[in-house]
């Protein structure tokens, strides 16, 4: 089986008013192709900071990653520059957040939302996403495919 993600002993900083606290320390975890990885424990354990990390979505002023790998697909995530990373965001790897509210604009409906990052990463027009966008509807079982896009 391939190795699709790997953390290695990856240790996150915040910094406070005075000082940097490490958050995460030597966490590592790999995930395979066509594997599902749960990631659990308490209020506060870091399982946020880690699928931040993961993304890139740490605030660049208030924390750093001190040491570690964050390999996807081979590359290490933590050695490229931001706009190839930010190539990849959507396209290669995304993020599925866990508030929808906070994650989705509700003034746009589901289908809107899905095919605007297919135009940004496939640069199809309006209507080849919203066909794309439905294809994707139903290869995930979602009943009405169609009317969930509007």
């Amino acid at each position: 089986m391939n190795t699709l993600i790997e953390i290695q002993d990856l240790q996150i900083s915040f910094r406070n008013q005075e000082s940097w606290k490490t958050i995460i320390k030597n966490s590592s975890f790999s995930l395979y192709e066509n594997e599902i990885l749960g990631i659990v424990g308490e209020s506060g354990s870091g399982k946020s900071v880690t699928s931040l990390a993961l993304m890139g979505l740490l605030p660049n002023e208030i924390s750093r990653i001190d040491q570690g790998k964050i390999i996807f697909q081979g590359k290490d995530l933590t050695q490229i520059d931001e706009t190839s990373f930010r190539k990849m965001k959507g396209k290669e790897i995304s993020m599925i957040f866990q508030e929808p509210m906070t994650s989705l604009n509700p003034v746009f409906t589901c289908g809107e939302q899905v095919s605007e990052a297919i135009i940004a990463h496939q640069h199809l027009n309006k209507e080849e996403a919203k066909a794309q966008t439905i294809t994707l509807f139903k290869e995930v079982q979602l009943p009405r495919p169609e009317n969930i896009y509007d």
